[in-house]
């Protein structure tokens, strides 16, 4: 038999054939607080309580303070904050999903809060429209609101983190409505915010798009409730009736009489299958088949609705009404032999010492996997550490007797980490009364951020660390919260206090603590704590802006990410640095130096030059001048080719001198500059002389008026004056650049054979001053095919008989080509022109005469 001080039946009363309790949470903390005369809003999940004066009731005002008071409490009753509404009357006020305090003012204006009272600057308007018209009733909820307005047209706002105000469909209304009530757009198939309106015996659905009845003939509806699940919607008619329907109103669930002539004050669910109504003295709770419960209240009472119950909040107390779960029924009904009361009874009987355990233990051995579930999971959903502890040792007391692997061990462990956490959470210090189901809705990681908001952070610490969780974001917000409560203390001390904590763990961002140092005027603290941070992409852009540019730099050319480097070199440039400590800074790191001159090689070469001067860098000067005179001179020569009519005229070719003239003193100033340092004497002297060339081109084209030099190599400049017949220009051209004796006659060979002027060609070659061996003469007359008889004169006159005979064979001149090898006695050579011309012609028998003669005379 269970043990009569740890049966909680007692405290059962039943509704049916379910079980109801009414556990109580807290004894209220608060004092002097008379919730008849306030307007009060509760937080789900056991969030803070808010009050304020309610001016819709005539309240007598004590004190010196006239202006109402908003105060911020636990759901224990511990006041955590206190500040005076100063702003316009209220018409609404609820908690957010991330636990901050929204108020709406009649004329539209929403204002947040954080659980602390500090104004957070999410404010904003519901708009013209609605401040014009006025609110006639608002609905809150946790991510939005809806406001429906005196003209009875209704706003949404579905989301804070931007909030944007949106009309809805219009619902053509004649009259008020009697409720509202909001289906959330996680509840509904379109995921778009719906809004129920009672009105008359109708019940309409408006969205965005459109308003059209949903029910009719449901009775004078006064009050509307949408279960938690949003599939189910609960309704209070005139004539004392409940009824419950279907979310889509398709199907009518159940219908009860209150008999009563009042209507409730607040109509809540109690999770999803009974709904309670609230009257200044009574509560009634009705079940899903019509049986009810009814509890008198001695103070007015405020019920918030749960997914798995309903909390009654009250001046005295805080209490918690849920239906038993049938784990805890099975194991502590009267009379109840169900395998799990028999585990617990057999655990009881073994405390004791008593033989009857293993008599007990052994009529469920072949459900002691079942007997083990429904004991573990009525601990999950005990309230009692004391009954847990109990139901946890009967469940550990029979996993020992179940067959390896039929129930899994992970099982405890996760139910014992839960409790420790949900009783943590339940003592009165910290005052949030979660139960299991409702901490698996929450979620542990939402969990802990809202422990971090309500500045519980060795709880959060403790139960992240618990649950294998980051702990980073924890770690991070205390510190910033120290840093923001201790602005007295010297940067030093502080900064020794905070990484004294930090330091044992792993993977802290110090930039984001640095940042909030900044952001409350503690820049040297943020400075000092910038030296912990280990990713540099979030160290440097910090430093940068508390000033330290030098220090950013260091760090950005040690992580060896490039981009880095450009961010420090870039603000370091722009945000006003003077540019000698610029440069100097530059020349100290030879990384960043060499990435700014690569961007402003590509970007900004005017600041580039300026650089290169200021660092006394003559050499990149001159490469610089240089390259844009090649640039310059590259476009002439673009224009020159394209022979546009703009290029050809007279203003045209007067532009092009012009840009020469640009060229040359580009080439000029290149050259003084490489002269700056002596490793640079060869690329000084190549721009002098390339400037000297252009300006020699340019003289020849005003000669020519023809634009057919500039653009030109040395040797095409020769060749052009040969071409155009100037050969006094060609020769100085030659004098000015110094050209040799015999590259100057290899140009004038080529040129003329390229001009096809063969006796030109044969006349230079007779001149006595020629430096050129005829070979080269008649390369050039083959290579542009020239006659042969042309070419024959020059094979003529080479002195080497055996190489005139092989040229004339060349050419097809096999008789005079046969006469010179008999003069120098070439048999071989005979041999090979008898082989070109056959042995049967006549000139074969005469090559093979002549051979053979000298044959006869060799032997």
């Amino acid at each position: 038999m269970v043990g009569a001080n740890l049966s909680p039946v007692g405290e059962w009363d039943a509704c049916g054939n379910r079980f109801y309790s009414k556990a109580e949470l807290y004894q209220m903390a608060w004092s002097d607080v008379n919730l008849d005369n306030l307007r009060v809003a509760c937080a789900r999940y056991g969030g803070p309580i808010a009050t304020i004066r309610d001016d819709r009731k005539m309240v007598l005002v004590s004190g010196s303070i006239t202006q109402p008071l908003v105060k911020i409490y636990t759901s224990a009753g511990v006041q955590q904050a206190v500040f005076i509404w100063d702003k316009g009357r209220i018409e609404a006020m609820g908690w957010t999903s991330e636990e901050d305090l929204m108020i709406v003012e009649q004329t539209g204006e929403v204002h947040l809060y954080n659980m602390f009272g500090t104004q957070l600057p999410r404010h904003f308007s519901m708009g013209s429209e609605v401040q014009r018209e006025g609110i006639l009733d608002c609905q809150l909820y946790g991510d939005g609101l809806v406001v429906l307005t005196k003209g009875l047209q209704l706003w949404a706002v579905s989301g804070l983190a931007e909030p944007r105000p949106q009309k809805l469909a219009s619902p053509a209304l004649k009259e008020p409505p009697t409720c509202m009530a909001i289906f959330q757009p996680r509840h509904t198939l379109s995921g778009c915010l719906e809004v129920l309106l009672a009105v008359g015996n109708t019940v309409m659905t408006v969205d965005v798009d459109s308003a059209e009845q949903t029910a009719t003939g449901v009775g004078n509806i006064q009050k509307l409730s949408i279960a938690p699940n949003g599939q189910f919607v609960a309704a209070y008619t005139a004539d004392g009736r409940l009824k419950v329907w279907v979310a889509d109103f398709t199907k009518a669930l159940s219908e009860f009489a209150t008999q009563s002539d009042k209507l409730p004050e607040q109509l809540e669910w109690c999770g999803i299958d009974s709904v309670v109504m609230c009257w200044q003295d009574i509560l009634l709770m009705v079940g899903p088949y019509g049986n009810w419960i009814k509890h008198n209240l001695e103070s007015k009472t405020v019920l918030v609705s749960e997914g798995d119950g309903i909390r009654l909040i009250s001046a005295e107390q805080h209490e918690l009404l849920s239906r038993v779960p049938d784990s805890l029924t099975d194991i502590f009904k009267i009379g109840s032999t169900a395998p799990g009361a028999l585990l617990f009874d057999a655990r009881q009987l073994f405390e004791q010492q008593n033989a009857r355990a293993d008599e007990a233990l052994r009529s469920i051995v072949g459900q002691l996997a079942e007997a083990v579930t429904t004991c573990v999971d009525a601990a999950a959903a005990e309230l009692d550490p004391v009954r847990q502890a109990a139901l946890m040792k009967a469940g550990c007391y029979g996993r020992a007797f179940c067959p390896v692997g039929s129930y899994p061990r992970k099982r405890i462990l996760q139910v014992c980490q839960s409790l420790r956490i949900l009783n943590a959470l339940r003592g009165p210090h910290v005052g949030v009364p979660l139960t299991l189901a409702q901490l698996e809705a929450l979620t542990p990681a939402v969990l802990v951020s809202r422990l971090i908001n309500a500045r519980r952070h060795l709880l959060a610490l403790r139960i992240a660390e618990m649950l294998n969780m980051d702990t980073d974001k924890v770690l991070v917000h205390w510190a910033c919260q120290k840093i923001s409560a201790s602005l007295q203390q010297p940067d030093d001390q502080l900064k020794d206090v905070l990484t004294g904590k930090l330091q044992k763990y792993r993977g802290i961002q110090y930039s984001l603590i640095a940042g909030h140092a900044e952001s409350v005027g503690r820049r040297g603290l943020a400075t000092l704590l910038l030296e912990y941070e280990t990713c540099a992409a979030d160290q440097v852009p910090l430093l940068l802006s508390l000033g330290e540019m030098e220090g950013a730099l260091t760090k950005a050319i040690d992580s060896g990410d490039t981009d880095l480097v450009y961010l420090a070199i870039f603000r370091m440039y722009r945000k006003g640095m003077p540019l000698k400590d610029f440069l100097e800074t530059m020349s100290a790191n030879p990384l960043a130096k060499r990435l700014f001159i690569s961007y402003c090689h590509r970007r900004e070469p005017e600041l580039l030059e300026q650089i290169y001067l200021g660092m006394g860098t003559y050499d990149g000067v001159g490469h610089m001048r240089l390259c844009s005179a090649l640039r310059k001179a590259n476009k002439i020569s673009k224009a020159n080719q394209a022979g546009s009519s703009s290029s050809s005229s007279s203003s045209g070719h007067a532009r092009l001198i012009s840009d020469n003239s640009e060229v040359v003193q580009l080439l000029v100033r290149a050259s003084e500059q490489y002269t700056q340092t002596k490793e640079h004497a060869f690329q000084s002297k190549a721009s002098a002389e390339f400037a000297k060339l252009r300006t020699v081109q340019a003289e020849l084209e005003q000669e020519a008026g023809q634009a057919c030099f500039l653009g030109c190599s040395v040797t095409q400049t020769v060749q052009q004056c040969l071409r155009l017949g100037n050969a006094r220009a060609a020769e100085r051209v030659r004098q000015i650049f110094k050209l040799p004796d015999k590259r100057f006659g290899w140009i004038k060979v080529q040129t003329l054979a390229t001009l096809k002027d063969w006796e030109g060609l044969e006349a230079l070659a007779k001149e006595k001053k020629n430096v050129l061996p005829i070979p080269v003469y008649i390369a050039a007359c083959k290579s542009n095919g020239a006659p042969t008889q042309a070419t024959a004169r020059l094979v003529a006159r080479l002195p080497d008989a055996s190489r005139k005979a092989e040229e004339y064979a060349a050419l097809g001149m096999f008789q005079e080509a046969a006469e010179t090898a008999a003069t120098v006695k070439d048999s071989a050579m005979l041999s090979k022109i008898q082989g070109m011309v056959g042995t049967s012609s006549p000139l074969g028998a005469t090559v093979a005469q002549i051979r053979d003669r000298l044959t006869a005379v060799t032997r």
